[in-house]
């Protein structure tokens, strides 16, 4: 009810308009401001490098695959840990972050040496996986990722992202099935394994599509352009 007193409605994504009943009635109500990455928080230098590069000197000759969140169960992480044990040993996969879910995924990935848990990283250990890293993975499925911001700060280090299809989600709004990433059906692990394979196969498709994230971060998704957008809606009521 109170949305048909609004004058104008915020979301972060077209995406996330379609999927909500109450919005979608009100579409032409809502304008679509997308969240920002904090581009000082991303900033990084020659210690980052050095470090960055000593990780891709631990892992040489692998594929790195990187993903880093809260263990909780809307983002699949445990839908990565399957995908991981239909790849060969040729990659290693790094899963940054903790959570309630954290000692069970240790668990079913137990048995598989590709895959390693980093714990909670600081920021600065953050950015020198997402330096270090080919291929960011975010495998999250439910629409409880209304958008993405790790998924944005990976793009932003041109980093070629997978992601599932969510309905309703801002996450295939960040993330454009190839042009930034590769985006898969909804909890196909077989197809998320496959995605992986399809970016290691190509070192040109994983710079193509990490130069276009970058881009569509640095037009979309920045602090600046967001106040951009703020004062564009307060000029227009």
């Amino acid at each position: 009810k109170l949305l048909k007193y609004a004058d104008k409605i915020i979301a972060t994504s077209p995406n996330y308009i379609e999927g909500s009943k109450w919005l979608s009635s009100q579409k032409d109500k809502c304008v679509v401001i997308p969240c920002c990455v904090n581009e000082e928080r991303l900033k990084y230098d020659e210690k980052n490098i050095e470090e960055s590069l000593s990780i891709r000197k631990k892992f040489e000759n692998k594929i790195i695959c990187f993903a880093f969140g809260r263990h909780v169960q809307y983002k699949g992480i445990n839908l990565l840990i399957n995908a991981s044990k239909l790849l060969s040993n040729e990659y290693v996969v790094l899963i940054g972050g903790s959570g309630p879910l954290t000692y069970k995924l240790r668990n079913e990935a137990k048995n598989d040496e590709k895959i390693i848990f980093l714990g909670k990283l600081s920021n600065f250990d953050l950015k020198n996986y997402l330096l270090a890293c080919d291929i960011f993975c975010f495998p999250s499925i439910t629409k409880n990722e209304a958008f993405g911001i790790g998924l944005a700060e990976a793009m932003y280090y041109s980093k070629p992202a997978i992601t599932f299809t969510i309905p309703g989600s801002g996450v295939n709004y960040v993330n454009l099935n190839n042009i930034t990433g590769i985006e898969v059906p909804n909890s196909d692990v077989k197809k998320y394994a496959d995605a992986i394979e399809n970016l290691a196969n190509s070192k040109n498709l994983r710079l193509e599509l990490g130069e276009n994230g970058h881009n569509r971060v640095i037009k979309y998704f920045t602090f600046n352009q967001l106040k951009m957008n703020l004062n564009s809606l307060i000029d227009k009521l």
